[in-house]
Protein backbone atom coordinates (compact mmCIF):
# COMPACT_ATOMS: atom_id res chain seq x y z
CA UNK A 1 0.00 0.00 0.00
CA UNK A 2 2.84 2.60 0.91
CA UNK A 3 4.53 1.47 -2.37
CA UNK A 4 0.99 2.15 -4.45
CA UNK A 5 1.37 5.65 -2.36
CA UNK A 6 4.84 6.28 -3.21
CA UNK A 7 3.80 5.31 -7.07
CA UNK A 8 1.02 7.64 -7.06
CA UNK A 9 2.87 10.46 -5.78
CA UNK A 10 5.02 9.96 -7.97
CA UNK A 11 3.02 9.91 -10.83
CA UNK A 12 1.44 12.94 -9.11
CA UNK A 13 4.61 15.01 -9.26
CA UNK A 14 5.84 14.35 -12.83
CA UNK A 15 2.34 15.49 -14.12
CA UNK A 16 2.67 18.61 -11.82
CA UNK A 17 6.44 18.86 -13.39
CA UNK A 18 5.04 17.94 -17.14
CA UNK A 19 2.14 20.93 -16.53
CA UNK A 20 4.75 23.45 -15.31
CA UNK A 21 7.35 22.83 -18.35
CA UNK A 22 4.17 23.50 -21.01
CA UNK A 23 3.75 26.54 -18.93
CA UNK A 24 7.27 27.72 -19.59
CA UNK A 25 7.02 26.96 -23.25
CA UNK A 26 4.49 29.33 -23.88
CA UNK A 27 6.27 32.12 -25.60
CA UNK A 28 5.13 35.96 -25.66
CA UNK A 29 3.05 36.80 -28.93
CA UNK A 30 6.28 38.35 -31.01
CA UNK A 31 8.43 35.51 -30.15
CA UNK A 32 6.21 32.33 -30.79
CA UNK A 33 5.37 34.32 -34.57
CA UNK A 34 8.80 33.58 -35.06
CA UNK A 35 8.75 30.05 -33.73
CA UNK A 36 5.86 28.79 -35.36
CA UNK A 37 6.78 30.27 -38.77
CA UNK A 38 10.11 28.74 -38.13
CA UNK A 39 11.76 31.25 -39.95
CA UNK A 40 12.92 34.70 -38.94
CA UNK A 41 12.85 37.52 -41.36
CA UNK A 42 15.67 39.98 -41.70
CA UNK A 43 15.56 43.09 -43.20
CA UNK A 44 18.44 44.67 -45.39
CA UNK A 45 19.75 47.12 -47.79
CA UNK A 46 19.77 45.97 -51.33
CA UNK A 47 23.55 46.16 -52.30
CA UNK A 48 26.56 44.41 -50.09
CA UNK A 49 28.34 46.89 -47.80
CA UNK A 50 31.66 45.78 -47.05
CA UNK A 51 32.47 44.31 -44.05
CA UNK A 52 28.53 44.23 -43.03
CA UNK A 53 27.68 42.17 -46.20
CA UNK A 54 29.27 40.97 -49.36
CA UNK A 55 30.10 37.93 -51.44
CA UNK A 56 32.96 35.48 -50.86
CA UNK A 57 34.98 33.28 -53.35
CA UNK A 58 31.71 31.07 -53.11
CA UNK A 59 29.28 33.86 -53.77
CA UNK A 60 28.21 33.09 -50.73
CA UNK A 61 26.61 36.50 -48.41
CA UNK A 62 29.60 37.17 -45.43
CA UNK A 63 30.00 39.68 -43.24
CA UNK A 64 29.29 41.03 -39.66
CA UNK A 65 25.65 41.66 -40.04
CA UNK A 66 25.16 38.54 -42.20
CA UNK A 67 26.71 36.48 -39.69
CA UNK A 68 25.17 38.36 -36.39
CA UNK A 69 21.67 37.32 -38.02
CA UNK A 70 22.79 33.66 -38.64
CA UNK A 71 23.27 33.89 -34.98
CA UNK A 72 19.58 35.25 -33.83
CA UNK A 73 18.56 32.88 -35.92
CA UNK A 74 20.30 29.87 -34.76
CA UNK A 75 19.63 31.11 -30.84
CA UNK A 76 15.97 31.18 -31.95
CA UNK A 77 16.01 27.92 -33.46
CA UNK A 78 14.68 28.93 -36.80
CA UNK A 79 16.00 29.61 -40.25
CA UNK A 80 16.71 32.49 -41.26
CA UNK A 81 15.76 34.49 -44.46
CA UNK A 82 16.88 37.80 -45.80
CA UNK A 83 14.39 40.51 -47.18
CA UNK A 84 16.87 42.42 -49.35
CA UNK A 85 14.38 44.60 -51.21
CA UNK A 86 14.88 48.06 -49.64
CA UNK A 87 17.00 50.72 -52.09
CA UNK A 88 17.68 53.20 -48.51
CA UNK A 89 17.97 52.59 -45.53
CA UNK A 90 15.04 54.25 -44.25
CA UNK A 91 13.03 51.63 -46.45
CA UNK A 92 14.54 49.16 -43.94
CA UNK A 93 12.67 51.15 -41.16
CA UNK A 94 9.32 51.20 -43.07
CA UNK A 95 9.51 47.39 -43.87
CA UNK A 96 10.05 46.70 -39.90
CA UNK A 97 7.47 49.16 -39.19
CA UNK A 98 5.16 47.40 -41.91
CA UNK A 99 5.94 44.21 -40.07
CA UNK A 100 6.82 42.99 -43.82
CA UNK A 101 10.13 41.95 -41.59
CA UNK A 102 10.67 40.55 -37.91
CA UNK A 103 14.00 42.88 -38.09
CA UNK A 104 16.35 45.16 -39.34
CA UNK A 105 19.96 44.72 -39.37
CA UNK A 106 22.02 46.43 -41.94
CA UNK A 107 24.20 49.20 -40.76
CA UNK A 108 21.23 51.17 -39.39
CA UNK A 109 22.32 53.99 -37.49
CA UNK A 110 19.83 54.37 -34.60
CA UNK A 111 18.50 58.15 -35.06
CA UNK A 112 15.69 59.48 -32.56
CA UNK A 113 13.15 60.46 -36.55
CA UNK A 114 13.82 56.36 -37.42
CA UNK A 115 12.92 55.87 -33.30
CA UNK A 116 9.34 57.61 -34.09
CA UNK A 117 8.31 54.50 -36.29
CA UNK A 118 10.25 51.54 -34.73
CA UNK A 119 11.99 50.64 -31.43
CA UNK A 120 15.81 50.19 -31.56
CA UNK A 121 18.20 47.59 -29.36
CA UNK A 122 21.09 49.04 -27.56
CA UNK A 123 24.20 49.21 -29.85
CA UNK A 124 26.09 46.26 -30.85
CA UNK A 125 28.86 48.22 -33.44
CA UNK A 126 30.09 51.89 -33.24
CA UNK A 127 31.41 54.30 -37.00
CA UNK A 128 32.68 57.04 -36.99
CA UNK A 129 31.54 59.46 -39.12
CA UNK A 130 33.78 60.79 -42.13
CA UNK A 131 34.21 63.96 -44.56
CA UNK A 132 35.65 63.66 -47.88
CA UNK A 133 37.01 66.78 -49.06
CA UNK A 134 37.64 68.67 -52.15
CA UNK A 135 41.32 69.09 -51.30
CA UNK A 136 41.23 72.21 -54.30
CA UNK A 137 38.24 74.18 -53.69
CA UNK A 138 38.97 73.56 -49.67
CA UNK A 139 42.16 75.48 -50.52
CA UNK A 140 40.40 79.13 -51.60
CA UNK A 141 39.26 79.47 -47.89
CA UNK A 142 43.02 79.49 -47.02
CA UNK A 143 42.80 82.65 -45.75
CA UNK A 144 39.19 82.01 -43.67
CA UNK A 145 39.86 82.35 -39.81
CA UNK A 146 38.52 78.64 -39.94
CA UNK A 147 40.48 76.68 -41.98
CA UNK A 148 42.44 74.45 -40.53
CA UNK A 149 38.86 73.79 -38.11
CA UNK A 150 37.46 72.18 -41.18
CA UNK A 151 34.13 70.84 -38.60
CA UNK A 152 33.88 75.02 -37.73
CA UNK A 153 34.46 76.10 -41.61
CA UNK A 154 31.79 73.84 -43.36
CA UNK A 155 29.06 75.37 -40.92
CA UNK A 156 28.14 78.37 -43.01
CA UNK A 157 26.01 79.72 -45.47
CA UNK A 158 27.54 79.16 -49.51
CA UNK A 159 28.65 75.47 -48.29
CA UNK A 160 27.25 72.40 -49.83
CA UNK A 161 27.80 69.18 -48.03
CA UNK A 162 26.79 65.75 -49.96
CA UNK A 163 24.63 62.96 -48.61
CA UNK A 164 23.21 59.52 -49.50
CA UNK A 165 19.53 60.08 -49.82
CA UNK A 166 17.33 58.19 -47.29
CA UNK A 167 20.56 57.31 -45.12
CA UNK A 168 20.96 58.65 -41.45
CA UNK A 169 23.43 61.21 -42.73
CA UNK A 170 21.13 63.87 -43.85
CA UNK A 171 19.80 64.16 -40.14
CA UNK A 172 23.46 64.33 -39.02
CA UNK A 173 24.48 66.46 -41.64
CA UNK A 174 21.73 69.33 -40.51
CA UNK A 175 22.95 68.69 -37.00
CA UNK A 176 26.26 69.12 -37.83
CA UNK A 177 25.98 71.79 -40.25
CA UNK A 178 23.08 74.00 -39.75
CA UNK A 179 24.01 76.56 -41.89
CA UNK A 180 25.50 74.56 -44.90
CA UNK A 181 23.19 73.73 -47.66
CA UNK A 182 22.59 69.65 -47.93
CA UNK A 183 22.12 67.83 -51.08
CA UNK A 184 21.02 64.21 -51.68
CA UNK A 185 22.09 61.73 -54.12
CA UNK A 186 21.06 58.44 -55.01
CA UNK A 187 24.47 56.74 -54.90
CA UNK A 188 28.06 57.90 -53.27
CA UNK A 189 29.61 57.63 -56.45
CA UNK A 190 27.54 60.25 -57.60
CA UNK A 191 28.21 62.14 -54.32
CA UNK A 192 31.88 61.84 -54.93
CA UNK A 193 31.84 62.97 -58.26
CA UNK A 194 29.99 66.29 -57.94
CA UNK A 195 32.72 66.40 -54.85
CA UNK A 196 35.76 65.93 -57.20
CA UNK A 197 33.81 68.43 -60.09
CA UNK A 198 33.74 71.57 -56.52
CA UNK A 199 29.85 71.21 -56.94
CA UNK A 200 30.26 70.10 -53.11
CA UNK A 201 33.11 70.97 -50.38
CA UNK A 202 32.31 67.79 -48.99
CA UNK A 203 30.39 64.56 -48.71
CA UNK A 204 29.16 63.01 -45.42
CA UNK A 205 29.15 59.38 -44.89
CA UNK A 206 30.43 56.48 -42.32
CA UNK A 207 34.16 55.51 -42.22
CA UNK A 208 33.24 51.62 -43.75
CA UNK A 209 31.90 53.33 -46.83
CA UNK A 210 34.22 56.48 -47.19
CA UNK A 211 37.35 53.48 -46.55
CA UNK A 212 35.67 50.78 -48.73
CA UNK A 213 35.90 54.14 -51.57
CA UNK A 214 39.11 54.68 -50.98
CA UNK A 215 40.42 51.49 -51.51
CA UNK A 216 38.90 51.08 -54.49
CA UNK A 217 39.75 54.48 -55.99
CA UNK A 218 43.37 55.16 -54.48
CA UNK A 219 44.04 57.77 -57.35
CA UNK A 220 41.15 59.76 -55.88
CA UNK A 221 43.73 61.23 -52.86
CA UNK A 222 45.11 63.44 -55.21
CA UNK A 223 41.96 65.59 -55.60
CA UNK A 224 39.84 64.99 -52.27
CA UNK A 225 40.85 64.13 -48.67
CA UNK A 226 39.40 62.22 -45.55
CA UNK A 227 38.93 63.65 -42.00
CA UNK A 228 36.07 62.03 -39.32
CA UNK A 229 33.97 64.01 -37.86
CA UNK A 230 35.16 64.78 -34.09
CA UNK A 231 31.79 65.57 -32.33
CA UNK A 232 30.07 62.23 -32.16
CA UNK A 233 30.11 58.45 -33.89
CA UNK A 234 27.43 57.01 -35.37
CA UNK A 235 26.03 53.81 -33.67
CA UNK A 236 24.40 50.78 -35.13
CA UNK A 237 21.41 48.98 -33.90
CA UNK A 238 18.77 46.71 -34.64
CA UNK A 239 15.59 47.51 -35.00
CA UNK A 240 12.28 45.49 -34.28
CA UNK A 241 8.41 46.68 -34.51
CA UNK A 242 7.21 49.17 -31.75
CA UNK A 243 4.82 46.31 -30.68
CA UNK A 244 7.82 43.65 -30.38
CA UNK A 245 8.69 44.37 -26.63
CA UNK A 246 9.82 41.09 -25.74
CA UNK A 247 11.81 40.16 -28.89
CA UNK A 248 13.60 43.71 -28.00
CA UNK A 249 14.40 42.76 -24.29
CA UNK A 250 15.92 39.47 -25.88
CA UNK A 251 18.07 40.74 -28.72
CA UNK A 252 19.10 42.99 -26.26
CA UNK A 253 20.32 40.01 -23.79
CA UNK A 254 21.51 38.89 -26.89
CA UNK A 255 24.02 41.54 -28.00
CA UNK A 256 25.02 41.87 -23.54
CA UNK A 257 26.23 38.22 -24.19
CA UNK A 258 27.59 38.78 -27.22
CA UNK A 259 30.03 41.65 -26.79
CA UNK A 260 33.46 39.96 -25.27
CA UNK A 261 33.18 37.14 -27.28
CA UNK A 262 31.04 36.52 -30.71
CA UNK A 263 31.23 40.36 -31.61
CA UNK A 264 34.60 40.54 -30.27
CA UNK A 265 35.69 37.72 -32.87
CA UNK A 266 33.72 39.54 -35.23
CA UNK A 267 35.85 42.18 -35.28
CA UNK A 268 38.96 40.40 -34.90
CA UNK A 269 37.76 38.87 -38.50
CA UNK A 270 36.62 41.11 -40.56
CA UNK A 271 38.08 44.26 -39.39
CA UNK A 272 41.59 43.93 -37.50
CA UNK A 273 42.56 41.19 -39.97
CA UNK A 274 42.07 43.81 -42.70
CA UNK A 275 44.01 46.15 -41.85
Amino acid sequence: MRHLNFNLFGLLLFVTFCVHAADFSVAPPDIARIKNRGELVVAMYYEDVPPFSMRNSKNELIGIDIEIAQDIAKKLDVKLTLNRDSKTYDEIIQTVANKKADIGLSTLSDTLERATMVRFTTPYWSLKQFLIINRLKLSTYKDHADYKKTELLLNQTGIKIGVIKGSSYVDFAKKFFPLATIESYETLAQGIQDTKNTNLLAFLYDEVEIMNWNSAHPEDSLFLKSEFITQSEDTLAIAVNWQDGHLLSWLNLSIQQSKNNFLKRLRSKYIDEVK
